[in-house]
Parts: C-alpha cells; sequence; structure tokens
C-alpha cells in the first residue's frame, strides 16, 4: 500500500511528543469548538486559522500527481473496487484533525461538539452554512444517513468503529447525538468526527456499496471535474465553497485543479516526472535518491530534492497467512524470520537508507524494547499460561548478519525449529515428515515495487529448502485477492495512526481475520491481542496509551506474524519549484501539499 491508498478517515493522524503530559481528556458540559483526547485544545474558540498554513496564500493554477497502477471507482468508502486517489479531498468532516497537537480536532461540517462526562453521547452542531456542491445544505439527515450507510454498507472499519453507537438522534435539522451508553473509549469524539458528509438525496438514487465512476455529489473543497478510467482523474476546486474561510480550512486547498496521472510501471513514472509531466515525487527508491537525479533540471535548480523529517509510522513487513496450514505454526514462522538477511539488502539495494523495522509501530513511542516494566509488565502477567514465556524474560530481537557465522547460526536455528514443527531437508527440499510435501509458496505482488527485495527473500529461504513463488497481478485482481485473503504471504505497508484506538480491531482482532476487507492480513484469532486492543481503546491518559501498545506491540512481535521489513526516519522527495509553502510543516503531516500553493515568479522561471 501506499501513501495515497491510505483513507483520511483512518489516519486522522496526531504526533505524540515529549512535552504531552498524562491529562483528562478534554470533555465539556458545554458545546465547544473542538474536542481533545489528551490535554487542552492548543486553539483558541476565537483562532482564524492554523500556525501551519498561510492564510493569504493565492488561490489558481494546477498541481499534477503520479500513482502507480489503475483506478475503477469514484467511493473510497466500500470494500469493492480500487478509488481514485484524491478523492479524500470531495468530502467534508465532523471535525478537521489538527496537524500540530497531539489528538486534537475542530469545527468543519459541525461548528462544534458536546461530549459527556463518562463518553456516553457525543452532540454534534451542524455549520448552518454547510452545503453540498450542488448547493443543497448539509443537514442532521445527511449525517445521520451518512452514519447509517457506511456502518451497514461501508468497510469493515466502520461497523467496527461504530458499534459502541446504539442510536442517532436527530434533535434539529443541524443538530445530532450520538447515544453510547456503555462506551468506555475517549476516542468516540474523534471518530464520530471524522464522519464524512455524503448527500442522502444522491445515494439513495445510486448504489453505495457498488463500484461506479459516477461523479458523485461532494461536500469538500473539490469536486470530479474529468476520469479516464485508469489513466487520470482532475478535480476542481469549488468556486465559492462554504468551507473556504473556516479556521480550519483557511489557507488550504489552493489549486483550481489537481490531476492523478496513473502509469503501469515505476520507470514510466519517473521519466513523466523528469518530463515535467508530474510536480512532486515522493521517491521509494534509494538507488534512484542517489544515482538518479543526475538529469538537467536538478542541475540548473528547475527540481529540488530535500529530505523531510518523517514523525509518522509507515513499518512494512512479509506478512505471513496464518490461515494457511503452512504458516500456522509459530516456529514456523520464527524460523523464516531467522533466515531473512536484511543486512544484505539494505547494503546492496537500499545504499544502507533504511533501518530494520523491529516492530509494528516503528519511528514512534510505542515499540517495545527491553523487557516489560511497570503498566506493561502488570498488564501482560494477567495473560501469563497465554502468552510465549520470551515475553517476560528475553527482549524481541531479528538477527544481525554482519558475516558467514551469523548466517551459519540462523540457518542451523532456522532448521532446527522447522524440524521441530515437523520439516527436514532431504535432497536440498525442505519436506513435510507427516505428508512428504515439499514447503512452497507464494507472495503476490501487484506493480514490482518490491520484486528485488521479493527476489532476495526468494534467496533467502532456498538456502533452507524452501521454493518460494513470486506471482505478479493486475491492481484490481491483487486488491480483490487481498479483501478475500486469498494469499500465502504479502508484502505489505502498515501505516499507523501516532494515537492508536480502535482501528487497531482492523488490523489485528479476532473479528476482522474473518471478516473480508479488513487489515487483519496475518490472519490473527487471539483473545488476549483482541484484550489489549480494548485495553487501548479505554486509556485514561497517555502514559497508559504507551504502556499499553507497547504490550500490543510485544505480543504481535512474539507471535512472528510477518517477518519485520524496514523504514526511514525521513522521507526523500523531489519537486518541480515552481510552489510556495508555508514557514512551518504540521510535524503529523510531513507532505502538506493541500498547503502549497502557485508562485508565479517561479513558474515564469519554469515556462
Amino acid at each position: 500500500m501506499r501513501l495515497s491508498q491510505f483513507f483520511f478517515f483512518f489516519v486522522a493522524l496526531s504526533i505524540l511528543t515529549s512535552e504531552i503530559q498524562s491529562s483528562i481528556p478534554l470533555t465539556s458540559s458545554s458545546f465547544s469548538h473542538g474536542f481533545s483526547m489528551f490535554g487542552q485544545l492548543k486553539y483558541p474558540k476565537e483562532f482564524t486559522h492554523f500556525d501551519y498554513v498561510n492564510p493569504n496564500a493565492p488561490k489558481g493554477g494546477d498541481y499534477k500527481f503520479a500513482e502507480l497502477g489503475a483506478f475503477d471507482s469514484l467511493n473510497p468508502f466500500i470494500i469493492k473496487g480500487k478509488a481514485a486517489s484524491g478523492m479524500q479531498y470531495c468530502f467534508a468532516t465532523l471535525l478537521e484533525p489538527s496537524g500540530d497537537e497531539p489528538a486534537s480536532y475542530y469545527g468543519y461540517v459541525a461548528e462544534s461538539v458536546q461530549v459527556a462526562p463518562d463518553f456516553s453521547w457525543v452532540i454534534f452542531n451542524l455549520n448552518p452554512n454547510a452545503c453540498f456542491n450542488n448547493r443543497e445544505p448539509i443537514t442532521a439527515d445527511d449525517i445521520i444517513f451518512s452514519f447509517n450507510i457506511l456502518r451497514e454498507k461501508g468497510m469493515p472499519l466502520f461497523k467496527a468503529n461504530y458499534k459502541e453507537i446504539t442510536k442517532v438522534e436527530k434533535i434539529s435539522d443541524h443538530q445530532i447525538k450520538f447515544h453510547c451508553p456503555d462506551n468506555k473509549s475517549h476516542e468516540i469524539p474523534a471518530i464520530l468526527g471524522q464522519l464524512p458528509a455524503l448527500s442522502k438525496n444522491y445515494y439513495e438514487k445510486h448504489p453505495f456499496d457498488e463500484t461506479s465512476l459516477d461523479f458523485p455529489v461532494c461536500s469538500g473543497p473539490y469536486e470530479v471535474n474529468a476520469v479516464n478510467q485508469g489513466r487520470f482523474i482532475t478535480y476542481k476546486r469549488v468556486k465559492g465553497w462554504w468551507g473556504e474561510n473556516l479556521p480550519s480550512q483557511k489557507g488550504r486547498h489552493n489549486f483550481d485543479l489537481t490531476r492523478y496521472d496513473y502509469y503501469r510501471d515505476s520507470n514510466a513514472m519517473f521519466e513523466a516526472f523528469k518530463s515535467g509531466l508530474t510536480d512532486v515525487r515522493h521517491e521509494m527508491s534509494s538507488k534512484t535518491w542517489l544515482t538518479g537525479y543526475d538529469f538537467s533540471a536538478v542541475k540548473n535548480g528547475y527540481v529540488k530534492k530535500e529530505r523531510v523529517k518523517d514523525f509518522l509510522c509507515w513499518g512494512l513487513g512479509f506478512f505471513f497467512n496464518t490461515r494457511r496450514e503452512i504458516f500456522s505454526d509459530r516456529r514456523v514462522r520464527q524460523a523464516l524470520t531467522e533466515i531473512f538477511d536484511f543486512n544484505w539488502l539494505n547494503k546492496n539495494l537500499f545504499y544502507n537508507q533504511y533501518q530494520r523495522a523491529i516492530s509494528y509501530f516503528p519511528n514512534t513511542n510505542f515499540v517495545a524494547t527491553d523487557l516489560p516494566k511497570d503498566e506493561e509488565k502488570m498488564l501482560l502477567e494477567k495473560f501469563k499460561g497465554h502468552i510465549p514465556e520470551e515475553i517476560f524474560t528475553t527482549p524481541y530481537t531479528v538477527p544481525d548478519h554482519k558475516n558467514d557465522e551469523d548466517l551459519r547460526k540462523s540457518k542451523d536455528k532456522a532448521l532446527a525449529l522447522l524440524k521441530e514443527a515437523g520439516w527436514e531437508i532431504k535432497d536440498e527440499q525442505l519436506i513435510n515428515t507427516k505428508t512428504g510435501h515439499p514447503f512452497t509458496f507464494e507472495v503476490l505482488d501487484s506493480d514490482h515495487s518490491f520484486l528485488k527485495s521479493l527476489l532476495h527473500l526468494q534467496r533467502c529461504l532456498k538456502q533452507i529448502g524452501i521454493e518460494v513463488k513470486i506471482r505478479r497481478l493486475d491492481t484490481p485482481v491483487y486488491q480483490d485477492r487481498i479483501a478475500q485473503f486469498d494469499f500465502d504471504m504479502i508484502i505489505v505497508l502498515t501505516p499507523q495512526r501516532t494515537v492508536p484506538g480502535k482501528e487497531q480491531f482492523d488490523m489485528w482482532g479476532s473479528i476482522a481475520s474473518n471478516t473480508p476487507g479488513t487489515r487483519n492480513y496475518a490472519g490473527i484469532q487471539d483473545k488476549v491481542i483482541d484484550a489489549l486492543i480494548e485495553d487501548i481503546t479505554n486509556a485514561p491518559t497517555f502514559d497508559s496509551l504507551i504502556a499499553r501498545t507497547k504490550a500490543l506491540d510485544r505480543l504481535l512481535l512474539w507471535g512472528y506474524y510477518m517477518i519485520p521489513g524496514w523504514y526511514k526516519e525521513s522521507l526523500t522527495i523531489a519537486y518541480w519549484d515552481r510552489f510556495g509553502r508555508p514557514e512551518i510543516a504540521p510535524t503529523q503531516n510531513p507532505l502538506p501539499f493541500d498547503t502549497w500553493w502557485l508562485d508565479k515568479d517561479k513558474a515564469k522561471k519554469l515556462a
């Protein structure tokens, strides 16, 4: 998965810093202009714009981006199809997450919010000026319809996130109350705040749960302008958009036209950037970053290269599908993890630009290091006898292959684990001692972005007699097979919110393991993990959230559900120098393109 594929409603991110202190989440006996899960809101009621925007940014011009693969739908809310990139900007949400404070949200479609002290209900007051791009007002009926249709026919994540809501009450045309009497999670107001405003009138006439290229009625700053299925999509800024001067939107969405072109392979996409057909490139290849930017536009300063500090969590790994018998034994998964040689990959393919992602939450405060202590230890001790004993005695590590001796030790350990699990080497093949079947499996790939990494995995496992087949599929077929869990192994990014919450059920929860379209790729079914996720959603303070998430990380690691991959602490981007940018960037979003604008003087130099 890539950055552009992550939907705005599951990645409402917030940065966690060392300055955050344990505190009671903000609730109010009266209406407030925003909501904060931890601590007080940074911006007062009278604020006019976020600090990380230019409130006077000029409007106009265009912005061109590139994507790999194809699309066949304009509905980003359902499991079917592959939605076009950029559709998130067509839909406004009840609240807008702040980019420079922890888990805080401000008025958008809802101009104010009231939260029960015990989080048993949430009331939203809608902005009376909020309307769709066809000028119909956004009313309580639209919000209630949006909630119900997403819970009934949207991605499984919606149903999971909304399960505590027992009743939605229309108080007036512009006021809605969500009842959740048994809720204990402080996250509910934030989850509801990310509810997109969908047009009831439109979707009652158009099937919501089917892929479609019909231009939907929108509530956000952009609307679909033109589509060529699988090749490109363009969006135009809504003239006189109702939200343009809201404090949470001021200085953003500055381009009149945005375009996403789709390419079948990464080489063609890079050539398009070099030719100026796209404006900004997030460079994923270390080799290309270090050796490929020697063309004239870079030398004469027309194209800029930049490293951007990344505070977000974009861990990557080779995920085992434990629904397959071949990967159902933890010892087997541990053996394959043992034999994978990351050092060779980093040196020979990545130019030592990456770090090993020895966590499901790399680059965050939630990484489980050393041994558990304090609250985390107390939490895990409740489950003794039901979790690996090593959790209390041995810090989780992965092999550090510095020389041939290290590789030999890993091979010996891997073969010993496999022998315990009923596998042994015969004629250079790993054979199941009961069935006589060879150990062979398939890794799916959709665009060959990870082909060299997969070939390296193939070579590593061949050392212990395992045959790995690599199968490339067209994007729609790939997406469908992943959604149905029809694979042996995949290599995939697992983006994490910097304030973990209910989305963890979608990634690791038992119910999600048998629900098509969730992100529980590994097929994890573990009551202890379910209980830990529940504890995370009920964390009363930030310090407690850290301890509970570390406990989850530790249990996932010792379950060997993936071969840990890699991450970078900074993003590498290149762009044609025709843009203006705010002086301050939001720490939770290292690439805030929606705050950029066209600099006409710079653009003239490139003409």
